[in-house]
């Protein structure tokens, strides 16, 4: 019996170790009814931050339907609101095309996938709950063919060599 409760104990141990080690801030996504994103309908993601002296890379991912989505570049808006009232505000232009051809992997229900590092070493100002906001920034006021949209975030250290 104390050997099955050593076993358990040091497995509750190690799932909490790696719980903690965990650099995944956010891994979220948001899926668009009909594949069609409204121009004045941004999708909107939380994070609750309790460090701000980590630095973080911000990928962006976007499920293209290929059959529909007629562009080369996919400009997205970013919005980012601290929970002390600061705003940030950046673009990010997702090149869906290379040379003519489709970036990016192909899914098993036939949607492409690109994603892109749109800020790397960011820093939040302030710990609490970060409100990120992202909108398709074309001029279609319906935008056929984006399946999703997914923020990616997780803690990275500051390797100067790569600045």
């Amino acid at each position: 019996m104390k050997h099955i409760a050593l076993h358990i104990s040091l497995l509750i141990s190690l799932l909490t170790l790696a719980a903690c080690g965990s650099k995944v801030v956010i891994d979220d996504e948001r899926t668009f009814e009909g594949n069609v994103w409204n121009r004045f309908s941004p999708e909107v993601f939380e994070i609750d931050l309790s460090n701000t002296d980590d630095y973080f890379n911000i990928d962006i991912a976007v499920s293209i339907d290929t059959a529909r989505f007629r562009y080369d570049m996919l400009p997205l808006t970013v919005n980012l609101y601290s929970p002390g009232g600061e705003h940030r505000f950046f673009y990010a232009d997702m090149p869906l095309k290379e040379k003519g051809r489709w970036k990016g992997e192909m899914t098993a229900d036939g949607y492409r996938v690109v994603q892109r590092r749109v800020r790397p070493f960011f820093s939040f100002n302030g710990t609490g709950t970060h409100r990120i906001e992202i909108g398709q920034g074309t001029s279609q006021y319906d935008l056929e063919g984006v399946r999703s949209v997914r923020l990616y975030i997780e803690n990275t250290k500051v390797d100067y060599d790569d600045l």
